[in-house]
């Protein structure tokens, strides 16, 4: 009898992330001799092979296995994996994701028991990656619904259809059938594998699923990360023809909207005026922060930062994906590992 899923977690240089990762896959409530769990590396210049390796040895996993892909990207990674995968069912577990226990039974059982249902997963919850005020800032700005633009898998909520979902499960045909991740998608990858599958059902986001994840340990790498995103989100939309949501829009219209008003102040009232606008821009800011998100707790400083990292994340997407707009179909930017 073979395995019920097969877990594949695409790497690159993830040293220290990837020991906590197969940790949290080792906590599984779904039985060992179920899971069939492969480690698909892209080309790592660290440690990050040796520490897979070790802790596969000892999972009692149906199958564990470190997979090389030539590529090195995180798209052929993950169709490495899907080449590999003899499991009915697939799920994708990134190095910076820590599942729950009960992750994997839980999204068997729904696309068992849903066949409607062509995906399956929950919500990223960020999680500090230190002890320090500055993790804790990040981590609170990642889990800001609104400064996050309201994007279901990053919010709490009730379970429901969504338009994409954090990491993901599949059923391994209809992968298969749709031809797995495209590569040419540095970013965005997993909405856009998301978007085909809905020919075999809806995406599901289960509330039941909130995934701890390991942010990036600095405001420059966080923008760094939302830079890239930004313009692969831009070339998504120029290569296949979606459109924004509406969300998105407003995202992208906020600031400009915010500018010409202050501009208008300015000059109907003053620069005093403006300067009043300015303070009531950053209170309101302040209270975004303070209110819209969960967690994790933080004194005076972490609040701070996390004002900051929003900026940062607002700023670089924008920016990113106004130059992704312009000139000519932009080649894919390699996202941050």
């Amino acid at each position: 009898m073979g395995p019920a899923v097969t877990v594949v977690v695409p790497v690159r240089d993830e040293e220290v992330r990837i020991a906590g990762c197969l940790d949290a896959l080792a906590a599984s409530d779904l039985a060992h001799d179920r899971v069939e769990v492969l480690v698909v590396d892209g080309g790592s210049s660290d440690g990050t092979v040796d520490v897979a390796r070790r802790l596969l040895a000892s999972g009692g996993w149906w199958r564990a296995a470190v997979l090389h892909s030539a590529e090195g990207d995180r798209s052929s990674n993950l169709n490495r994996g899907l080449a590999e995968a003899t499991a009915p069912v697939v799920v994708r577990v990134d190095a910076r994701s820590r599942v729950p226990a009960h992750y994997l039974r839980r999204c068997l059982e729904l696309l068992e028991s849903q066949p409607d249902v062509a995906v399956v997963g929950g919500r990223q919850q960020a999680v500090a990656a230190g002890d320090g005020w500055l993790d804790a800032g990040v981590a609170r700005a990642l889990n800001n619904r609104w400064g996050m633009g309201l994007a279901r898998y990053r919010r709490a909520g009730a379970s429901g259809e969504a338009d994409t979902v954090y990491l993901g499960a599949y059923r391994t045909d209809q992968l298969h059938a749709v031809g797995g991740w495209r590569t040419d998608l540095a970013v965005n990858e997993d909405f856009d594998l998301n978007r085909r599958l809905r020919r075999f059902g809806t995406v599901w986001f289960d509330a039941d699923l909130a995934v701890g994840y390991l942010p990036r340990g600095s405001l420059a790498s966080l923008a760094r990360q939302y830079w890239a995103f930004g313009i692969g989100k831009a070339r998504y939309w120029r290569v296949s023809g979606d459109r924004p949501q509406r969300r998105q829009v407003a995202l992208l219209a906020a600031p400009v909207v915010g500018l010409a008003g202050l501009a208008a102040v300015a000059a109907v009232a003053g620069p005093a005026a403006a300067g009043g606008v300015l303070v009531a821009g950053a209170l309101a800011a302040v209270a975004v922060e303070a209110v819209g998100t969960d967690g994790p707790r933080s004194g005076l400083l972490g609040h701070l930062a996390a004002v900051a990292a929003l900026a940062c994340v607002a700023g670089a997407w924008l920016a990113g994906v106004l130059v992704g707009s312009v000139g000519s179909v932009p080649r894919p930017v390699r996202a941050p590992a």
